[in-house]
């Protein structure tokens, strides 16, 4: 028997986004189990532009009388999305899916037991949802399958590159117990995937499983300072505890004051 799989959207105020995000689902070759939209206290335009399969009881919504943070509807998402499945996907109202994504991952998932999340890459989209010809990770720098057992593999992987958060399926247990930890900003899915490594191995295959959506409105378009601020003192302190990570992560701290240094020479040296 295949692995079963909830999809939780995290949803605020992208309509048409939102509706051919839960489209996609309804393509799959492996159908979710149930389809949950926790939305974040959208104006009622959001509601309407799936309205037909909340009542048909396809799509259960998950709503907010307010804006409540990004960080309340994603820990929300995953202590309940998860419910009743062996996995769980959280994906982003502004991306979409192709048609093997959730049957090739839970299939990963159940052919090594080990691994708590895996993550692909993905084909690059434009605001209207055409191709760019580009792919989110470029393939030729990736493995075709990448596995990080501990925290340290992970911390090691996050100084040279990337895990696409919106592309993760997890282990249902594994998901419930993931830390949402809000203090780290815009980056708190980099430290969320990062202390999931103690629960078990994640891994990340090279196919584009799924559509990223490039566009203005999109929260990863910049980062605060103040984050990356945070990361690095993140990074610190498991360097302290995972002495093995002390020279890889000085080189990136060195990597981010050299990156700072030109930034501020760029603006003529104004903070």
């Amino acid at each position: 028997m295949p692995l079963t799989v909830n999809v939780a959207i995290l949803s605020y105020n992208r309509a048409a986004y939102l509706a051919e995000a839960v489209d996609s689902l309804f393509t799959q070759t492996l159908p979710p189990e149930r389809i949950l939209v926790f939305d974040n206290g959208s104006d009622e335009s959001v509601a309407e532009a799936i309205r037909p399969w909340i009542e048909s009881g396809q799509v259960l919504w998950r709503g907010s009388e307010t804006n409540r943070g990004v960080h309340w509807n994603l820990a929300r998402a995953f202590s309940q999305g998860g419910e009743g499945s062996d996995c769980l996907f959280v994906m982003h109202d502004d991306d979409r899916l192709c048609p093997a994504f959730l049957e090739r991952q839970t299939a990963f998932l159940d052919e090594n037991p080990r691994v708590v999340a895996v993550a692909c890459n993905a084909y690059e989209i434009d605001g209207e949802g055409r191709r760019l010809g580009s792919l989110l990770h470029n393939p030729k720098r990736r493995e075709a399958r990448e596995f990080f057992p501990d925290l340290p593999s992970m911390v090691r992987l996050y100084t040279k590159t990337f895990m696409a958060f919106p592309s993760v399926v997890y282990r249902s247990d594994a998901a419930d117990a993931a830390p949402v930890r809000a203090e780290f900003g815009q980056l708190v899915d980099v430290v969320l995937l990062t202390e999931l490594a103690r629960r078990g191995t994640l891994a990340y295959v090279n196919e584009p499983l799924w559509e990223y959506r490039v566009h203005g409105g999109q929260d990863s378009s910049s980062f605060r300072e103040r984050d990356w601020l945070l990361l690095e003192n993140y990074y610190r302190e498991r360097a302290r505890e995972f002495p093995e990570l002390k020279f890889s992560v000085a080189a990136y701290l060195a990597r981010r004051r050299l990156s700072r240094l030109w930034k501020r020479l760029r603006r003529g040296g104004r903070p």
